[in-house]
């Protein structure tokens, strides 16, 4: 373990009112960062408040010996899928949009279960998982290279060569193609594949296509593009000033450099259903957020009413429309108590989970994901489990 100066343990001790307990948790962060594979690492330890603990780990580029710090921003994954949580919810409120009616009302292409037509997906189905739509292959036709041309499809292990070179040949479109491509039976990519067997309501199936097609029930719901949306009742009231959607809403000069491993640099990519994994944010940002979820479970916080904030954290499966449910609007509820959400995508892994009867909230991020080595996963859960002092896992 490298040495921790005495006067950098005498800041801590001395800011944010740190206790010995967070103190001993940054000493061994440290350590388990030092004998980890990670590129770069960031964390963060909330109340309803305020920051507790924050601090970053190793390097945003390894090349240009670029420190990682709480200001470096990158893809955080499905993580993304809570802020569609959040925008729904307003949207509801502000009378735009109703949980348990048909998608249909709002789409400008039509969308149904193929195996139960007179079963109508509604926008509370596409908020727990439960519509019958299943990500399948189709789903990768989501990821988009920025410069395909540069991508070396030999350095990939060979189960995932197929997958890359199906990527290069992706171009960048509207999400509403994608979706109709996918979903409509007119669609260039329509299978009944795309559906699983059982009705909408009946049995959790994680989707990340029906969780972005939520985002984009909401866009067309309020006649505002989601990104604006999000902007204007998310982001701007929380300061969340590095947080966007797009490469081009936010400053690349703070972006991290992805990594496979430390010899092994992610090409830059970009979703097509951004909401469901492609929000940039940087651990400063998020953990603005992470308090304001915390308020907001409390009936005390500023971006929705208690109202809205109760069913967002509510277990969805005591619905009479849902039979099987897992978590929450687009939240996952553990047995436990706990509330959050984690994050996987090339280069990526993120986990944000927090505990109301504790009145903690934790946050970690790395630019490093575990695709090739499993190392990378133990890394990240063990540091995951020091950072919250209990024995949570990755799912």
């Amino acid at each position: 373990m490298k040495k921790i100066t005495f006067l950098f343990i005498l800041f801590l001790a001395c800011s944010c009112g740190v206790d010995d307990e967070i103190l001993h948790t940054h000493i061994e962060l440290q350590e388990l960062y030092n004998t980890s594979e990670l590129a770069g690492l960031s964390v963060a330890i909330v109340d309803n408040k305020k920051v507790l603990y924050k601090n970053s780990f190793g390097y945003s580029n390894i090349n240009k010996n670029r420190k990682y710090t709480n200001h470096t921003i990158q893809n955080i994954g499905s993580i993304s899928k809570t802020f569609i949580a959040l925008a729904i919810m307003k949207a509801v409120e502000q009378g735009k949009l109703d949980l348990d009616t048909n998608i249909n009302i709002y789409l400008p292409f039509k969308v149904e279960h193929p195996h139960y037509p007179d079963k109508p997906i509604t926008v509370r189905h596409l908020a727990t998982h439960t519509s019958g739509i299943t990500d399948s292959e189709v789903y990768f036709k989501s990821y988009v290279f920025d410069n395909p041309l540069q991508v070396n499809v030999s350095q990939y292990p060979d189960d995932y060569r197929s997958i890359i070179e199906l990527i290069k040949t992706n171009t960048k479109m509207d999400e509403s193609v994608f979706f109709e491509n996918t979903l409509s039976t007119s669609g260039s990519w329509y299978s009944l594949g795309n559906f699983i067997e059982n009705p909408p309501g009946e049995k959790y199936e994680y989707s990340n296509i029906a969780a972005a097609l939520a985002a984009f029930v909401v866009e067309k719901s309020t006649g505002i593009s989601f990104e604006n949306y999000t902007q204007k009742y998310i982001f701007d009231p929380l300061h969340m000033d590095a947080t966007g959607w797009s490469f081009s809403d936010v400053n690349m000069q703070d972006h991290a450099t992805l990594y496979y491993s430390k010899d092994f640099e992610v090409s830059r990519y970009s979703l097509i259903t951004k909401a469901d994994g492609g929000l940039i944010t940087s651990t400063s940002d998020f953990a603005k957020y992470l308090i304001e979820m915390m308020k907001g479970y409390k009936g005390k916080g500023k971006l929705l009413s208690a109202k809205s904030y109760k069913e967002m954290f509510s277990l969805q499966s005591k619905h009479d429309e849902i039979n099987e449910a897992m978590s929450g609007i687009l939240w996952g509820i553990n047995n436990n108590g706990t509330i959050g959400h984690t994050g996987g995508d090339p280069g990526i892994l993120t986990i944000c989970m927090f505990d109301p009867i504790k009145n903690r909230g934790y946050y970690l991020m790395t630019n490093t994901s575990k695709e090739f080595n499993i190392g990378i996963e133990k890394s990240v859960e063990k540091i995951w489990n020091t950072l919250t002092s209990e024995n949570h896992h990755l799912n």
